[in-house]
């Protein structure tokens, strides 16, 4: 190869130079015509760079796919918008703060958490029972109608999303036909809280 080179003379040089610089000047006109092709696609001209009807291109396609992913946000956000029980939230800890509320003061509660779920959606549902003050006390603690009242309406009002699906008041002790009981009752009380699963979320 080196004699090759050392026989050439400069016009033959200069010819090889030519053709080397024009095949690679052709690579890279056609790779920028490929680029302008897909750029023309993408925004639905045709080779004279006119909007093609009933052509979609790909950005038309994507923006149109971000309204809607965006519209989704919105509502989403609408929901949200003063709901204490958020996504990231402990239903636990929303139902100990409404409890603990200085309007309601039901104290400390006991909670227990089971999951139902069904077709497109998950309910977890939790019960709800006053908790004793000691160990060692037998009556279980008492209130009055109205902060029971109080208790279902803030655990629905503060979110959306629970719904109070059961509730049971009873008297601290048994008591006869003829015994008018005071206004003071325990209670047990059952939330669901309502989420759509993965392939309900995703069916349009």
């Amino acid at each position: 190869m080196f004699s090759f080179l050392k026989n050439m003379s400069a016009m033959k040089a200069t010819i090889l130079l030519c053709v080397i610089a024009a095949g690679v000047l052709g690579y890279m006109g056609w790779q920028q015509h490929k680029r302008v092709q897909d750029l023309r696609q993408a925004l639905g001209l045709n080779d004279q760079d006119e909007i093609v009807e009933n052509r979609t291109g790909l950005i038309e396609t994507q923006a149109v796919e971000i309204q809607a992913e965006a519209s989704k946000y919105t509502e989403l956000r609408r929901q949200l918008e003063g709901d204490n029980l958020r996504g990231d939230g402990s239903p636990q800890s929303y139902i100990r703060g409404v409890a603990s509320n200085p309007s309601i003061q039901l104290g400390g509660v006991k909670i227990n958490f089971r999951n139902d779920s069904q077709r497109g959606y998950e309910d977890n549902i939790y019960t709800i029972v006053p908790q004793a003050e000691n160990t060692g006390r037998r009556q279980a603690r008492t209130f009055q109608r109205t902060q029971l009242a109080n208790f279902m309406y803030r655990l629905e009002e503060g979110s959306k999303r629970v719904k109070v699906t059961s509730f049971k008041i009873d008297t601290p002790k048994p008591l006869k036909p003829e015994d008018f009981p005071d206004d003071r009752w325990g209670f047990t009380c059952a939330i669901t809280v309502r989420n759509k699963t993965e392939s309900s979320a995703n069916r349009p």
